[in-house]
């Protein structure tokens, strides 16, 4: 499973955004913390960009170990309970005693 430290950045050409972002900083009491901003903003967007295909697909990852379970939850978000409990239901039923349902 890859790990990478949680010091790691993510780098882009912010230009207005910057700019926007140095300026409300400046007029706002007590100012605003960019790096907070720009972490929410970002976990929004990656949650708006997964088709159902990609949901699937990182979870079958953290199923196998290859994606850590925090950065699945980040992704999924409340889809990651729901999964976990569907699965579990799933189990449940195959491994239950079907003799009582045949005629």
């Amino acid at each position: 499973m890859s790990q990478d430290s949680f010091d790691d950045t993510i780098k882009f050409r912010a230009g207005p955004l910057k700019e926007a972002a140095n300026e409300l900083d400046s007029v706002h009491l007590g100012g605003i913390n960019i790096s907070e901003l720009a972490r929410e903003g970002l976990s929004q967007m990656l949650g708006r960009t997964m088709t159902d295909d990609d949901k699937i697909a990182i979870y079958e990852r953290y199923s196998v170990g290859d994606l850590s379970e925090d950065a699945t939850r980040l992704l999924l978000g409340d889809e990651f309970d729901l999964l976990e409990e569907d699965i579990d239901a799933f189990r449940e039923a195959v491994e239950d005693d079907t003799s009582d349902y045949l005629l």
